[in-house]
């Protein structure tokens, strides 16, 4: 289960300080723009997941002409409540599950997962597909198992090959590479096709559940299995080229709506439901795999939806997870029964208004 029952931020962002106290269920956090609301959500982000959603440069999550941010949490699990801390200095960062200092973040990460939807989330429809890979990645990581050191190791495989080859070295040189990169992306390419298929009937059920349509994703691997057999065939275009051309950073998230593809034809309120659909699908996955919900944090998730496409969404939240919810206006939203609402007052306050 993950739970917050308690965030502290100090010095993120633009708080000084702000203590904020989420119930279970749909927490709302509302108020003027500029406010922090979206600060809230990328605080609880980073503490559970050690990374910005917003960006990869710590120096920016500083309160301005402050050294160092800190955060802390209190996140409840079947097996009881654990206290997260997270201090920064850029780019040092510091540890603590319950004050105990961590030597690494193995651990740490260990405690709970989250998924994050915010409004560049709509370029998964319609945007590169660098986007779509790492959706498939935040998921996988946070299942668990090999995967993370799968990618790590293709990585690093990757860019020494590419290296070489753009420095035109020998064949020989080049080719050493060929099977611990075969071997890592085969691995890769396994995983993520039977997270597609996992995927595949959440992500329908999703969509339609928020407004009716038919929603389909597909998997087009960068590369044949065995790796090693493309690696060999695209080997005088890859010379050429000065690039690996084949391997899991070619692959692609495919997705039809109503059986036509949805990159180029779904409108602006198709964009963001079928967004939606994928990062509730990814909860709902990570709610199977794991046995307990993730945390949701959406930020500023209405948009251009059509009220009916509103409560449906609401309505659809995986059962028993808990969700911090960021807008500006509460007008027009059919608030749930039991939910919380939060607003921002004077100063760096949030008030409980239900």
């Amino acid at each position: 289960m993950s739970r917050i029952t308690q965030l502290l931020l100090r010095e993120f962002r633009c708080f000084r300080e702000l203590c904020y106290d989420p119930g279970d269920g749909l927490n709302f956090i509302t108020g003027p723009n500029a406010r922090g609301k979206t600060s809230v959500l990328e605080a609880a982000c980073f503490l559970m997941r050690l990374r910005s959603p917003r960006t990869s440069t710590l120096g920016e999550l500083v309160r301005f002409g402050q050294p160092s941010f800190m955060l802390e949490g209190l996140l409840q699990r079947e097996e009881g409540e654990i206290r997260l801390g997270v201090t920064c200095t850029p780019p040092a960062r510091s540890l603590k599950l319950d004050g105990v200092q961590q030597s690494s973040s193995a651990e740490y990460l260990k405690q709970g997962a989250i998924v994050w939807f915010g409004s560049d989330d709509l370029l998964l429809v319609n945007g590169p597909a660098e986007r779509r890979r790492k959706l498939l990645d935040s998921a996988g990581l946070q299942i668990g198992g090999s995967y993370g050191r799968d990618l790590r190791d293709y990585d690093r495989a990757l860019r020494s090959r590419n290296l070489l080859l753009r420095e035109g070295r020998s064949r020989r040189e080049i080719e050493a590479y060929d099977r611990p990169l075969a071997e890592t992306g085969d691995r890769i390419l396994c995983f993520r096709k039977r997270l597609v298929n996992a995927l595949s009937a959440f992500v329908a059920d999703a969509c339609r559940k928020i407004s009716g349509e038919k929603l389909e994703i597909f998997y087009e691997p960068g590369s044949v299995s065995p790796m090693i057999e493309s690696l060999a065939s695209s080997r005088e275009e890859e010379i050429r080229l000065r690039q690996t051309r084949v391997g899991p950073q070619r692959d692609e998230l495919a997705m039809l709506l109503n059986g036509i593809p949805a990159g180029s034809f779904a409108s602006e309120g198709q964009r963001r439901t079928i967004a939606l659909a994928l990062k509730l699908a990814v909860a709902s996955l990570l709610s199977s795999e794991n046995g307990s919900p993730p945390l949701l944090l959406l930020d500023d998730i209405f948009g251009e939806l059509d009220p009916s496409r509103r409560g449906a969404l609401l309505a659809g939240m995986p059962l028993g997870a808990q969700a911090l919810l960021s807008t500006a206006e509460l007008t027009g939203i059919l608030i749930p029964e039991g939910a919380r609402i939060h607003r921002f007052v004077e100063g760096d306050t949030l008030a409980a208004m239900l």
